[in-house]
């Protein structure tokens, strides 16, 4: 019996990676303003209800097609790569 192969680790799926992990600091940054009134990182944002929607908003759709874009990218990998594991 084979085991499957571990997805390997390319720069496109780490520079997605990044994405992903910038838009966890925005819906992040959002929610600590709904749940405390106060700033996560940055001082003074988000002041208002606006950016802080905005700011979860934002980082929803950006987490979203960083995801996407990360499951894209294991999908369409090619059937030769999958079989010799590289």
């Amino acid at each position: 019996m084979t085991r499957p192969q571990r997805p390997r680790l390319t720069l496109k799926i780490m520079f997605y990676a990044i994405f992903d992990v910038v838009g966890m600091v925005f819906f992040a940054t959002g929610a600590m303003w709904f749940a405390r009134g106060q700033s996560l990182f940055i001082a003074d944002f988000p002041s208002t209800m606006a950016e802080a929607l905005a700011a979860i908003i934002g980082g929803l759709l950006l987490m979203l097609w960083a995801a996407a874009q990360i499951l894209r990218e294991l999908i369409t990998r090619p059937v030769n790569v999958v079989e010799e594991g590289k």
